[in-house]
């Protein structure tokens, strides 16, 4: 795909920081290194990263989230939906 489109790429790898408790669920520990590493995958300048996993259904303009302030907060999050009773234990 990147010889046809163009583009390069590199693959990452990252270990799981000594400090951090371990995760012994597959599924905590994917999410954890999604928000972990997010900082080290993006340029330093970018001001925001709008990260859609990819299950999520985005329901409204993505706009609005790019303009709430976080006041100096490094990250934001949406609320989880209470309606997937199966997700219950991931909250």
């Amino acid at each position: 795909m990147a010889e046809r489109y163009g583009f390069e790429y590199e693959l990452v790898q990252y270990k799981w920081p000594r400090w951090l408790h371990g995760q012994t669920e597959k599924q905590r520990l994917i999410w954890a290194y999604k928000i972990l590493f997010l900082d080290v995958l993006f340029p330093l300048n970018i001001k925001k990263i709008i990260f859609v996993d990819a299950d999520q259904v985005v329901r409204t303009d993505m706009k609005e989230l790019l303009e709430e302030p976080l006041d100096g907060a490094p990250y934001g999050y949406t609320p989880f939906c209470d309606s997937r009773t199966d997700m219950d234990g991931f909250r």
